[in-house]
């Protein structure tokens, strides 16, 4: 009876990992139906957006393809109910050390934005991303999907990254809202 037991319910714990993010609303639930492209669609929308910064910014993105565009998306659209758009985002656009401090120190929490609430998880990255590194993917996402904010600087986030060197946790947002 024990081995019964034991087989149905590590039949169910595979079940649930396997098809658990697909069955819709069991995990994630989606207040509009996500939109993913396939890698055709992003190498088309990644050289457009070069060509509309003047291929200046080819490593910010990649550093976008390879670590943001799984949340964000390609098209800077994000996911619906989990991770914000950027395309359109006055937070990426407005002053550069809001979105600096993000991407070194992640963020959690609520947050509402077009009218749609979120509440996923940023990781932090900048335990794995160089000041260039995060520079040239801020630059890129500021100028990309209708955005034309000023690019970012490695001198800017050098000087967030010491200013916040004793942070261990990822920001809410009533903590950016707070001046450095």
């Amino acid at each position: 009876m024990r081995s019964r037991t034991l087989w149905i319910g590590s039949a169910t714990l595979a079940f649930l990992l396997l098809a658990g993010c697909n069955i819709r609303g069991f995990f994630v639930r989606y207040e509009d139906e996500p939109v993913f492209h396939g890698p055709a669609q992003e190498q088309t929308q990644t050289q457009t957006a070069e060509a509309t910064a003047g291929g200046a910014n080819e490593k910010g993105a990649g550093v976008y393809a390879r670590i943001c565009a799984s949340c964000h998306q390609s098209n800077g659209q994000g996911i619906p109910g989990v991770y914000p758009p950027l395309a359109g985002s006055e937070l990426l656009q407005g002053d550069p050390s809001i979105p600096i401090r993000i991407v070194l120190h992640g963020f959690q929490g609520r947050i509402e934005r077009g009218g749609k609430v979120y509440n996923g998880v940023m990781a932090a990255w900048g335990g794995v991303l160089s000041d260039e590194d995060i520079a040239a993917v801020l630059t890129y996402a500021r100028s990309s999907w209708g955005n034309s904010a000023p690019e970012v600087t490695p001198e800017q986030v050098r000087e967030v990254r010491q200013k916040t060197q004793g942070r261990s946790r990822a920001y809410t947002e009533a903590e950016l809202k707070q001046p450095l």
